[in-house]
């Protein structure tokens, strides 16, 4: 290097260090000397919020049943625009609104004006494609987007556009899907410390019902409706041993996605929210607190002459034949009136009533779906209560239940007696980890003795007077119910409601199913419209979730036995 390099070198190496000097002693003065008043004049800052993204539902097996997607706000700021009306020509048929509108719209002398309030993605990606469509602003909006369509409308419910759930497990759930937004006023002085705003996102949920098993139940019950001619109708299926919902249908449904134009009658959950006279379907419980209770054996009799007079009403069998002398079992498989007002006077007020509160009578199951009913029971000493409702409430009238609390009572039948919580929701996944339902008690209804008796007397019933109940390779537990529907001057004198409740395989149950047709128009009992329909379901419910017909169980039994000897 030679000398006048080196001296250009020193002069720009110098030059470096005294404006670094300077810029250090200008920021030192401005910090320390001012710094408070310049805090004083500039606009430090600013309001922010940070949102969360509702959790998404998924059924038991990872199946998407309700996720967030985007609509869209479609705006301008017109005083930037380069050319309204080759815009508004663009524009028009994406948005389906007259040029001569849109024109006005671009050409106002607002700031901001709104041209479409919600447009899906795909009309906002069409505005994005089309010459200035730089300039228009596209602000997202969040909408809950349900990708089976109608399927479990009553246990999903819906998301409106303020991001509310209106009804089932979007409702019930409302607070821990919509997670929390933050929000804080942050400094944008580097002067100020930072702060971080962070939403508490919302909790995924998984669901104990498979989508294929409840597309299957939502089918079966389209079918029966139309081929009994009811005008509705719902189908659950359950775990007794756990409470876990495994499908729950009910008909009229709609779809989610498109809540805003769906008649708001349809909102309404007949599985959790309508309560009805259950008919027949309730002997099984009466006749359960009977044996419970010491008060029969499935040996008793009683002389059945064909009605029988309580608190100055008259019950009649269904037949209004007279029956002569009756056992419990024969009871149950005739289903006869009479005979369930006998053994519930014989029982008296206390420890009939006992028992149905037992069983979850006049309350909620506690099921986690919004609107939950707790049915209509009037008890002893209140003013709502008469002397014939022991007698009536026995073959189920005079009360009102839910479909839910009618197949958990009956489910206490088929699990040794225990009454489980029902519940839809398996798991819920958020920040803090993976939180699983433990299936919950509610009470013991009964003992296991007399639920095996229950079990065994239900078995009979079906065998001797429901053939069209019978799922072949397995042996059934059920009842059925022919209910009379109530009004305000008493009851219809020819619509009714059919059902039919069963359990199976009867010796070791792993599903409950209740059947429920309302206003069937081609027969008038149960054992007719609800149990063929039971049937026909319950024979592709087996193969669907694996359960073995009887003679392959047996023969696993005998072989783990004799392995085990």
């Amino acid at each position: 290097m030679n000398p006048s390099q080196l001296r250009r070198m020193w002069t720009v190496a110098i030059g470096l260090v005294v404006a670094g000097l300077v810029v250090a002693v200008r920021l030192f003065a401005f910090q320390i000397f001012q710094g408070e008043e310049w805090k004083n004049v500039v606009v430090t800052e600013l309001p922010v919020t940070d949102r969360p993204e509702r959790g998404v539902i998924y059924d038991r097996n990872g199946a998407v049943l309700a996720v967030d997607e985007w609509d869209y706000r479609v705006a301008v700021s017109p005083s930037i625009l380069s050319d309204p009306e080759a815009l508004a020509n663009s524009l028009a048929p994406i948005l389906q609104i007259p040029r001569g509108q849109l024109l006005h719209d671009l050409e106002s002398p607002e700031l901001y004006v709104v041209l479409a309030g919600r447009v899906t993605s795909e009309t906002a990606d069409a505005i994005r494609a089309v010459e200035y469509g730089d300039e228009v602003q596209l602000d997202p909006l969040p909408r809950r987007f349900y990708p089976q369509g109608s399927l479990m409308c009553h246990i999903l419910g819906f998301v409106d556009f303020e991001g509310v759930g209106g009804a089932g497990i979007e409702g019930y759930y409302q607070s821990e899907l919509a997670g929390e937004a933050a929000s804080a006023t942050v400094p944008i002085s580097p002067l100020e410390e930072q702060k971080t705003v962070m939403a508490r996102e919302g909790a995924d949920l998984v669901l104990t019902i498979d989508r294929n098993t409840q597309y299957v139940v939502e089918r079966h019950l389209k079918e029966a409706l139309a081929e009994y001619g009811a005008v509705s109708g719902s189908i659950i299926v359950m775990d007794p041993r756990t409470g876990a919902i495994l499908a729950m249908a009910a008909e009229p449904c709609y779809s989610a996605n498109d809540f805003y134009d769906v008649d708001e009658k349809l909102f309404y959950n007949p599985l959790v929210s309508a309560v009805y006279e259950p008919g027949s379907v309730m002997k099984l419980v009466t006749m359960a607190a009977a044996l419970d209770s010491g008060t029969v054996t499935p040996g008793t009799t009683y002389q059945d002459n064909g009605a029988i007079e309580v608190g100055g009403h008259i019950s009649y069998n269904w037949d209004r034949g007279a029956h002569g002398t009756v056992d419990m079992t024969t009871l149950l498989a005739r289903s006869l009136n009479v005979g369930a007002a006998t053994i519930a006077t014989w029982m008296g007020p206390t420890t009939f009533y006992d028992y149905f509160q037992r069983f979850g009578f006049g309350r909620p199951t506690g099921i986690d779906i919004l609107s939950e009913e707790p049915g209509l029971m009037p008890l002893p000493g209140s003013g709502d209560w008469q002397e014939s409702f022991i007698a009536t409430n026995a073959y189920g009238q005079a009360l009102a239940v839910t479909p839910l609390q009618m197949i958990s009572a009956v489910s206490a039948l088929a699990n040794d007696g225990y009454l489980m919580q029902p519940y839809v929701v398996a798991e819920r996944r958020d920040a803090t980890g993976v939180h699983r339902h433990e299936p919950t008690v509610l009470s013991q209804a009964i003992s296991p003795d007399t639920a095996a008796i229950m079990t065994g007397m239900a078995v009979t019933a079906v065998q001797q007077e429901v053939a069209e109940a019978q799922v072949p390779g397995y042996t059934v537990a059920g009842k059925t119910g022919t209910a009379q529907i109530a009004e305000p001057f008493g009851y219809h004198p020819t619509d009714i409601i059919g059902s039919f409740i069963g359990w199976l395989p009867a010796e070791d149950p792993e599903i409950i199913v209740f059947v429920k047709l309302d206003r069937p128009q081609t027969a008038q009992w149960g054992s007719q419209t609800a149990a063929p329909a039971f049937a026909k379901l319950a024979t592709e419910l087996v193969v669907l979730l694996g359960i073995p017909p009887d003679e392959i169980r047996h023969q696993a039994n005998v072989s783990a036995a004799r392995d085990g000897g």
